[in-house]
């Protein structure tokens, strides 16, 4: 049995609702606008109390993510990031935008445009076609609309043979203006309709400014969340999920239990993400190592490492201070309260890298796997094709970063009484001295 606690606050309507696996216990709603409202703890815990039961007794977080309106939605995901480090218990995020498109009807996807405010004319937007596929943009109104709806015909599927029917001489394809009309939901439909209309979709209003708290519960129902995470935080800043790029496919083969080839501020890296052991396994294969050492990981900041129980003592605290994010890899400990993909280490080496569109992916899917990109006991090559020759298979996702410099990061263990420089790197060993002090002994353990 789990006990999820599921917070909205994306519309003026806070939403909260108490669920037992998939009874729903307790649940109410309130007006942010109303001058009687406190906040969305105040309203959170008379739901808990309805229930039965008390915070102590939850074993999950789940609240909507993703972009636009975030003026509204920290204030759900700043609550539930604090209970979740209090009580050490995981957080689910669901996506907002998906939750404005709601489920399919049982015979495929409803086609529907959903929008989220950006500010200015800007807006998310999510397109889901009739044959399930999603396409997202970001940006102004009328160019995300005639990007993601050239035609009537992208409204029902992501190629060109959509559903047809027959006639005489052959067969011709379904106009989605005979098939069920487009639905628009969430902010600004009045004008996205007005621009449909001249592209000659057919599409009909949704009547849905945002989720509400049902949407939530139903697709919670369904599982229909992102992997468990220890602060929602990375799930709603710096999302690379609308710029249809290959970080977007990266962020979608991580996310999936995929390998992704990605440059860093150093070398390229092979990651995976740490909740996905199969994806580990495959890692593995793709460079032909032994399983002899664990992964090192990389965060967007180093403020994610407390909830990761991970120990950062003074030295360590130093170091990160003066080099990142950078080419500085840390060694830490790790204490008891340690996700379960942590668990039973002693140590794990920790990296902030300083390329913004990797910081902008860790942002986006909390902290990752990465070793770097060479085949076990080959030097690591300096751009994707000769490391792909090099790997035992073709990771999922290949991000292209051009020539990187080759100079892996300077490796540092703080796990130790004196900290020993265990690599030199990017950073020479006497800018380390420079700041921990002439006493850091040097080692010569690397990562291959």
């Amino acid at each position: 049995m789990t006990l999820t606690l599921a917070v909205e606050t994306s519309s003026r309507t806070y939403g909260v609702a108490l669920l037992d696996d998939d009874a729903v216990l307790a649940q109410a709603e309130a007006d942010r606008s109303d001058p009687g409202f406190v906040d969305v703890g105040v309203l959170a815990s008379s739901v808990i109390a309805d229930g039965g039961r008390t915070v102590a007794d939850l074993d999950r977080l789940a609240v909507d993510v993703g972009p636009g309106n975030l003026a509204s939605v920290r204030a759900g995901i700043a609550y539930v990031n604090a209970v979740a480090f209090a009580r050490g218990i995981p957080v689910v995020g669901l996506d907002a935008l998906a939750l404005l498109a709601g489920p399919g009807d049982g015979e495929g996807a409803r086609p529907t445009l959903a929008l989220r405010l950006a500010g200015g004319t800007s807006v998310y937007a999510a397109l889901t076609r009739a044959d399930g596929t999603v396409a997202t943009r970001h940006g102004d109104l009328g160019v995300v609309v005639k990007d993601l709806v050239p035609t009537p015909d992208a409204v029902t599927s992501a190629g060109t043979d959509g559903p047809s029917v027959p006639e005489e001489g052959g067969e011709r394809p379904v106009r989605p203006d005979q098939a069920t009309p487009l639905r628009v939901a969430g902010a600004r439909r009045p004008q996205a309709l007005a621009l449909l209309a001249e592209l000659g979709v057919d599409a009909v209003d949704a009547g849905t400014d945002a989720p509400r708290i049902g949407d939530l519960v139903d697709a919670l129902r369904r599982g229909d969340h992102e992997p468990a995470v220890v602060s929602a935080a990375p799930l709603t800043e710096s999302s690379v999920r609308f710029r249809g790029d290959a970080w977007a496919a990266a962020r979608e083969a991580l996310l999936a239990g995929g390998v992704a080839l990605l440059p860093t501020d150093t070398v390229y890296g092979l990651a995976v993400h740490p909740r996905r052991r199969d994806a580990i396994d495959a890692l593995f294969a793709l460079k032909a190592r032994p399983r002899t050492r664990e992964l090192p990981i990389m965060v967007a900041t180093p403020d994610e490492l407390p909830s990761l129980g991970v120990q950062v003592p003074d030295t360590a605290r130093r170091l990160l201070g003066a080099f990142s994010p950078g080419p500085i890899t840390v060694a830490l400990g790790i204490d008891d309260t340690a996700p379960a993909w942590l668990a039973g280490r002693d140590e794990v080496g920790v990296r902030v890298p300083s390329d913004p569109d990797l910081r902008a992916l860790l942002s986006d899917v909390g902290a990752l796997l990465v070793t770097s990109a060479n085949a076990h006991g080959e030097p690591t090559a300096q751009a994707t094709g000769p490391i792909l020759a090099q790997l035992a298979g073709r990771p999922d996702a290949v991000v292209d970063g051009g020539t990187r410099s080759g100079v892996p990061s300077t490796v540092v263990n703080c796990h130790l009484d004196t900290p020993r420089i265990e690599r030199e790197g990017a950073i020479p060993v006497a800018e380390i001295e420079r700041v921990l002090g002439a006493s850091a002994a040097t080692g010569g353990k690397t990562d291959g």
